[in-house]
């Protein structure tokens, strides 16, 4: 059998990053734009939305081990949107070297 090494995982940061204001349904309630959050890849940070959550969670996992999206213009970083329509909310993802 081979001998694999694993990247150590990285913690992230999710930072909203921009709320828009949705002319019939308003804004996020829960989210505000500059509001950050750690996550420790294990489970959804206190008071951040559920369905955002689930929406970010693969991403999450692909930034914890170092890897990257096409579409990310720089390594480490990340841009995912809420999946409610109707009050759009876009969250940066931030992967940084555990200490």
């Amino acid at each position: 059998m081979e001998n694999f090494e694993y990247n150590q995982p990285k913690r992230a940061r999710i930072v909203v990053h921009k709320v828009t204001d949705h002319p019939e349904y308003g804004v996020c309630h829960m989210h505000t734009e500059g509001q950050q959050f750690e996550f420790d890849f294990e489970r959804c940070p206190s008071d951040f939305c559920a369905a955002a959550f689930h929406s970010l969670w693969p991403h999450l996992r692909v930034l914890e081990l170092g890897g990257r999206h096409p579409w990310d213009r720089e390594a480490g970083v990340t841009y995912v949107g809420c999946p409610d329509p109707n009050k759009p909310v876009v969250f940066k993802i931030v992967a940084e070297e555990c200490e």
